[in-house]
């Protein structure tokens, strides 16, 4: 008969949970104004004022290519995001962020940055992160990027 023994916590592992815990908030939060986790993120991606491509949107963002094609429909059919083919290669299309998607994202920002602050003052997010810290010395990772 042998005895069971706790294993050790994993970082990724707790990485993943606190990301769900955090994510599902930030999903409420969001969807209290309308918009989903996913169109955000890409909004945020394409803020940087540089037209993307589809498939390095896809891979920035870790999101499936059926999944981000029907989040940037919902975008464009909201005059948030338009879509332009280059001028070298036609069948190369770039999506870029319109104005009013840049008032949108300025507002859906200021929304994320309050739930942020929110997140990082409460004790347990505070001994998240230095239970993660623990995690990262232990794995030899502390201080590196």
């Amino acid at each position: 008969m042998t005895t069971a023994t706790a294993l050790p916590p994993s970082l990724v592992d707790r990485l993943t949970t606190l990301q769900r815990h955090a994510a599902r908030g930030l999903t409420a939060v969001l969807a209290e104004d309308g918009c989903t986790l996913d169109q955000w993120r890409v909004l945020r991606a394409l803020g940087d004022g540089e037209g993307h491509t589809m498939g390095g949107l896809a891979q920035g963002l870790q999101v499936a290519a059926p999944t981000l094609t029907r989040v940037t429909d919902t975008l464009a059919d909201a005059a948030l995001v338009y879509r332009r083919q280059t001028g070298e290669d036609r069948r190369r299309v770039l999506l870029h962020l319109s104005r009013q998607g840049r008032r949108r994202l300025d507002g859906l920002e200021a929304l994320v940055a309050a739930h942020e602050a929110a997140l990082l003052a409460s004790p347990p997010w505070a001994a998240a992160a230095a239970e993660l810290t623990g995690l990262l010395a232990q794995d030899g990772h502390a201080g590196t990027r």
